[in-house]
């Protein structure tokens, strides 16, 4: 019949849900500013201007648009729904995307010099709690191995 390990243990459900819904949280929210500056790559619907951004960088929002769009929208929203079906290994996909939302945001203070403190330190604190919980999920594989 059953067996105890292949039973989840409540802990598991609690932080499998968690996952989910902070890959869902991030996705909505890339999915939206992503839009937002592929379609008006001025920056202007979300309250930016290309003046923002620093000397050496000739260009618009429309790049930035298309990579938050994909990796921070697209990119959690599946990588939600395969948590939220138990694929194999979503969790370490949980994990590489929070390495790419900590990555952006180095990228966006180092590079692009931009200062918005509340949205980078909710982005790099969800970026944490994703590969944390990806590296505890690799651990326990490793131990029942």
């Amino acid at each position: 019949m059953f067996s105890v390990c292949s039973v989840p243990r409540r802990g598991e459900n609690v932080k499998k849900l968690v996952t989910a819904a902070l890959l869902l949280a991030l996705g909505a929210a890339g999915l939206f500013n992503g839009i937002a500056l592929v379609s008006d790559p001025s920056g202007g619907t979300l309250g930016l201007s290309v003046d923002m951004l620093p000397e050496w960088h000739t260009w618009d929002y429309r790049y930035s648009g298309m990579f938050v769009l994909v990796a921070l929208g697209l990119a959690p929203l599946v990588c939600a729904a395969a948590v939220i079906v138990d694929v194999p290994r979503s969790r370490v996909g949980a994990g590489m995307i929070g390495l790419v939302v900590i990555g952006w945001i180095l990228w966006q203070i180092v590079v692009l010099d931009v200062d918005a403190p509340r949205a980078q330190i909710t982005l790099t604190a969800v970026g944490v709690i994703l590969v944390l919980g990806a590296a505890e999920y690799l651990k326990r594989s490793d131990d029942r191995s």
